[in-house]
Formats: structure tokens, C-alpha cells, sequence
């Protein structure tokens, strides 16, 4: 398999949005309310890469398979602080916001390449430790974050369209941990 990772640029808000909304539809079914599912909008994701990327602290990547797009990576400094850090000294300073992948491309690897990809360039910022959150009823996403050493370091409820889900965060004290 010949893959890519690329900064994703404002010229791909469109491929962003599609694997953006694939991505839920295949992580999410059974976990939220299949309407909310249903309801999501190309469109709407495509407005919301465009003000991500518009925003300086926020970073994504785009995996590619022969050409063909496949799964991303948004990653910026911590956004949603896990419960009890410290404000002061955090052993989290970096977030990795969202990361999807295709179905058809799950346990080959590109889930590790993004993770790395966006764990080199959070380092290369100068930060130390990476959390993510992630729906707790999503077994496939906690058992990669698990194999990949993460720990679980907190967890709150969120609503998502009509459904109240507990979403839990998965932390890495050093990002070296997540480097290949």
C-alpha cells in the first residue's frame, strides 16, 4: 500500500467534509441518533473545514492511497482540557481534534501514520503531551487509542443532535510515545 500524508490546504475543505461525514456515519451508527446521523450535511462540514483552516492554530492532514484520500487528521494545541490538569504546568499542551478513516482502510496502518504524523508536528511545535476525546460507546476507536499506549485520563457527557453520550479522553504524556 502506497501512502501519503499531506498537509491538508483550504483547496481540500471539500475532501475534508466527505471523510469528515463518512467518518461519522461509519464510527457513529448505533452510538448516536441515527436521524442526526442521517442529517449531516457535506456542505455544512465543507463551511466548518474552511473556518478550521482559516485558523492558525488548528492543523489537518489528509492520508492518500494511490492518489485516493482516505482518512485525516485535525490537530491543534488543547482545545478541550482534560478534567483535574493542572492550568498552570498541563502535562497535555496539544489536542488531536478529530481523526478519521475510511472503513475500507481500518487495521492497515493509516491510523498509526496519522496519529505519528500529527504527533512529529505537535513536537516540532513545541509541545509535549497529546490528549483526544472520543465517544466511549466507539469500541473500535478506544481499543486503537489502547493498542497505540493511551490512557484513559478523563471523561464528561456531551450532547450530540438529540442524544446525551459519554465522551471519554485519551491522554499521551509524551508525544515521542506516539512517533514511529
Amino acid at each position: 500500500m502506497s501512502l501519503l500524508i499531506a498537509p491538508a490546504s483550504e483547496e481540500e475543505v471539500a475532501i475534508l467534509a466527505v471523510l469528515h461525514v463518512e467518518g461519522w456515519h461509519s464510527a457513529y451508527a448505533g452510538a448516536v441518533d441515527q436521524d442526526f446521523l442521517n442529517s449531516m450535511s457535506v456542505h455544512e462540514r465543507e463551511i466548518g473545514w474552511e473556518k478550521w483552516l482559516s485558523n492558525p492554530d488548528i492543523n489537518a492532514a489528509i492520508a492518500y492511497v494511490q492518489d485516493h484520500p482516505v482518512g485525516f487528521v485535525s490537530y491543534s494545541k488543547v482545545e478541550t482540557m482534560p478534567p483535574g490538569q493542572s492550568t498552570i504546568r498541563p502535562q497535555y499542551t496539544s489536542e488531536i481534534l478529530a481523526i478519521y478513516i475510511l472503513p475500507d482502510y481500518w487495521k492497515q496502518g493509516v491510523g498509526k501514520a496519522l496519529m505519528s504524523y500529527a504527533a512529529e508536528k505537535l513536537k516540532d511545535n513545541r509541545q509535549s503531551g497529546v490528549c483526544l476525546w472520543v465517544l466511549d460507546k466507539n469500541k473500535n476507536a478506544c481499543s486503537f487509542y489502547e493498542k497505540m499506549g493511551g490512557q484513559r485520563i478523563g471523561k464528561h457527557m456531551i450532547e450530540i443532535g438529540p442524544s446525551k453520550v459519554k465522551e471519554v479522553c485519551y491522554g499521551w504524556r509524551n508525544l515521542k510515545d506516539l512517533i514511529k
